[in-house]
């Protein structure tokens, strides 16, 4: 018999024990693993009892219920001298034929350890990742509700980075990534693109696809004159107009875009100043192109900052620019950092790409300019640095927006819903 109210026993089961383990002691700085750690402990907070079902490698399996007490998973089966014996086998002929290692085995105890550790769950949420489906088949064994989160088509992802999965490794991610969506009794997503990719391309019923938008901790990010000051002095540039980028330097993230419009507004504004928060394969590059424009003592690179600092840079913001590229194929965009600096008080300039084009009302909470439009951002960016009043108009109502539709408690409220509609087996696509 299902709940009808109350505690739920949830199996949580992100992509990789160690990253959550981290995240949860908040150490994490990557947007996916934050994200993590605020549906975990949300769920925690509202009474809910949590079990982490996850990886740490492709032998040990945790399955704890505190995360700070690891504890291997029991296995039955996948822990006898026939399966070690077979696996080790299997992986010695793949190698002897040159074929890469596919997970089978890995995936075959991650089964077995969830049907160990999973009776007496109310519900299974777990968040797809590549060449896994031992859960949702445990899942299935046990005919457990099942809830998927796909933050992105992680093997689009990897095409559009330039760093294709091929052969093998693509057939068995497809493979076992059908099999999770197949198997899902709801999948959440994180934007209308990637609904209607998982629709198109992976043939997914609509009617048990959910679109939640990233959220914010509105306690966290906030307006706050005290660290708007320290951190400013911190930086030696008092009251100078601030220009704030929190990301990482991956494709989908147009920092070149950003750096020509700063290079334009920093030849009418001079004292103006631009950081840039964040690290990934294209930091060097940019690094070089500040230099290149003749920016680089008006442009702070900090690297990677932990997740309270970056709140602390945002509140220091005159200014936050969320740019984005025309990509071939419309992505997730569901950036979490425009939710973040939605709440903290600064105006924001945004790419006019899907999710962020619904999100920022152009000239109610925030400003848009056309994607890779340098003249446009430079403009943008211009009119608020000489208008204090309509940065000061465009923040405040974006903080608005941010506390009353875009809180962590309002994304947890109806993820609870979604849950108990998943428990009755009732319609999820109107929640």
């Amino acid at each position: 018999m299902y709940k009808t109210f109350g505690p739920l026993h949830i199996a949580l089961c992100p992509p990789e024990f160690d990253q959550l383990q981290r995240a949860m002691q908040g150490s994490a700085a990557d947007a996916t693993h934050i994200i993590q750690r605020y549906v975990s402990a949300g769920l925690q907070a509202r009474g809910h009892t949590l079990t982490f079902l996850a990886q740490r490698n492709l032998e040990e399996i945790i399955c704890t219920r505190d995360i700070a007490n690891v504890r291997l998973g029991p296995q039955s089966w996948s822990a006898s001298r026939w399966f070690v014996v077979a696996e080790k086998t299997a992986w010695r002929f793949q190698r002897w034929l040159g074929a890469p290692y596919l997970n089978v085995f890995s995936n075959y105890r991650l089964y077995d350890i969830g049907l160990q550790c999973l009776p007496g769950h109310d519900l299974v949420y777990e968040r797809n990742t590549l060449y896994r489906d031992g859960i949702a088949r445990a899942c299935q064994r046990l005919k457990l509700p099942y809830v998927l989160y796909i933050e992105a088509d992680d093997i689009l992802e990897h095409d559009i980075m330039g760093k294709p999965i091929t052969g093998l490794l693509r057939w068995r991610a497809r493979q076992t990534a059908q099999y999770n969506l197949n198997a899902a009794d709801c999948v959440i997503t994180v934007s209308e693109p990637t609904r209607l990719h998982l629709i198109t391309h992976w043939r997914v019923p609509p009617e048990k696809i959910l679109v939640f938008p990233n959220a914010v901790d509105v306690a966290l990010f906030h307006p706050d004159e005290a660290v708007r000051q320290r951190v400013r002095a911190n930086l030696g540039i008092a009251d100078a107009p601030l220009i704030l980028f929190v990301g990482n330097f991956y494709e989908w993230h147009d920092v070149s875009t950003l750096l020509k419009a700063f290079a334009v507004t920093v030849a009418v504004h001079p004292a103006a100043r631009c950081v840039l928060v964040g690290d990934g394969a294209k930091r060097r590059a940019m690094e070089q192109l500040a230099a290149e424009l003749g920016i680089s003592n008006a442009v702070t690179f900090t690297g990677l900052l932990p997740h309270a600092e970056v709140a602390h840079m945002a509140a220091a913001a005159d200014i936050a620019v969320v740019p984005y590229p025309v990509l071939q194929q419309e992505l997730w965009l569901s950036p979490l950092k425009l939710y973040e600096y939605m709440a903290s008080g600064a105006a924001i300039v945004a790419s006019s790409l899907g999710q962020i084009a619904q999100v920022i009302e152009d000239g109610r909470n925030g400003l848009l300019t056309p994607p890779e439009d340098i003249s446009a951002m430079a403009r943008a960016l211009c009119r608020l640095i000489d208008d204090r009043m309509l940065r000061l108009r465009l923040a405040n109502r974006a903080r608005e927006d941010a506390v009353q539709k875009h809180s962590w408690e309002h994304y947890l409220s109806r993820l609870e819903n979604v849950f108990l509609a998943v428990l009755h087996s009732q319609p999820v696509g109107s929640l």
